[in-house]
């Protein structure tokens, strides 16, 4: 590579986000200037911190709460180094090149200084090195058009109706489990507020549930994105195929339909797991024929469910963003290419995700990639920061 370069990822930064991890980030910052430092997404949580708040207005809170963090990064780009930002699920402003003059202001870096910062709302390629968030693989974190995040996903919308009311946050890091496991975690992680996480979940799934399938305003953010692809294509520098490639590689929206949606939410076996219970309570207050009724439609509702398949998530997040990197190196000649999003570090010779630098699942610390080899051919080394504190 021409420059040294280091990639991390989901550090999903909010206001009381513990002084451990930023001390962490400071550090990892000031033991690599002059290098190109890429942060592939999720570097704020937005929806979490800022939920329903207007775009621009959640980015420009997010810095002006941040002042350490920018102060480092100003001084990181001041001093010869680069950065650049890749839009996430849950910071896609950070992209957008409408919102790019809100992190320069930030920032309050030079003319010749803010040119070595580089935002991208959805993907970066140079040479062989394909760099992105890794969510538009993820059906229930995938948008209508990958330059367009208006409309909320799946999982955006379960922050911002979920998790962000409840506090709910370790979540976040369970977010492909069924609700049975969920729910009965609720009342593991937060004791006597379970109730309440678990009413909070229910009312995020029938809200949900009520913005799918024909209620879904996707329609005009897809014919949006389409007139945007140009613009990308200039501004960093790739062809109209490239762009075609990805664009046919990403999935589709669990919320786009509304039958995908009620599965992937498990309601009808939340619906026949009510019927069968309803069945035993009528049972033991004597009601013998209609107690027969519930039982017999739990349990046809409930087979049906389980040949529907037992997990309607299609594979777990790592699992589907690894089939997404394979995919975009066989369709588009990628030799690399990086993800975050999982929060679950991978290393191997075509593919690399940065895992969670503020949630480190192994035992060596906060994780981030260094990127070797030349510019055609690109590999990457998992490396770690010692976690100072929690």
């Amino acid at each position: 590579m021409k420059r040294r370069t280091i990639v991390l990822g989901d550090l999903h930064i909010v206001r009381d986000t513990p002084s451990g991890v930023l001390d962490d980030l400071v550090g990892l910052i000031e033991s690599h200037r002059g290098t190109r430092i890429v942060i592939a997404g999720d570097l704020f949580d937005l929806s979490a911190d800022h939920p329903g708040e207007e775009k621009r207005d959640a980015l420009e809170g997010a810095l002006a709460a941040q002042p350490r963090l920018v102060s480092v990064l100003r001084e990181h780009v001041e001093r010869d180094g680069e950065l650049w930002l890749v839009g996430g699920n849950h910071d896609a402003s950070v992209g957008e090149p409408a919102h790019a003059a809100e992190i320069a202001k930030a920032l309050s870096l030079r003319p010749d200084a803010a040119s070595r910062v580089r935002t991208s709302p959805w993907f970066i390629r140079e040479g062989g090195l394909h760099l992105e968030h890794g969510h538009l693989y993820d059906p229930d974190n995938a948008t209508v058009h990958p330059l367009m995040a208006n409309v909320r996903s799946l999982g955006v919308h379960f922050v911002e109706e979920f998790i962000a009311p409840t506090g709910a946050f370790r979540y976040l890091n369970a977010n492909d489990g069924t609700p049975l496991k969920l729910l009965v975690s609720a009342f593991k992680w937060y004791g006597v507020r379970g109730p309440y996480v678990v009413y909070k979940y229910f009312d995020a799934a029938f809200r949900a549930l009520a913005s799918s399938g024909p209620f879904f305003a996707g329609a005009d953010e897809a014919v949006e994105g389409t007139a945007r692809e140009a613009e990308f294509m200039r501004a960093h520098s790739v062809d109209e195929t490239l762009v075609k490639s990805m664009l046919e590689l990403r999935a589709r929206p669990t919320m786009e339909s509304l039958g995908d949606t009620f599965r992937r939410l498990y309601l009808d076996r939340v619906g026949a797991t009510c019927a069968l219970l309803g069945g035993v309570a009528l049972a033991a207050a004597g009601k013998r024929n209609e107690a027969l009724i519930s039982l017999s439609a739990g349990a046809l509702a409930m087979s049906i469910s389980w040949a529907l398949g037992h997990d309607r998530y299609g594979g777990s997040v790592p699992d589907l963003l690894a089939k997404g990197a394979a995919k975009v190196v066989e369709k588009t000649g990628a030799k690399l290419v990086v993800l975050g999003h999982a929060h679950r570090e991978h290393v191997d010779a075509t593919y690399a995700n940065t895992g969670s630098f503020s949630f480190p699942r192994m035992p060596q610390g906060r994780p981030f990639l260094e990127i070797e080899g030349t510019e055609a051919f690109p590999t990457a080394v998992l490396r770690h920061v010692a976690r100072s504190r929690a």
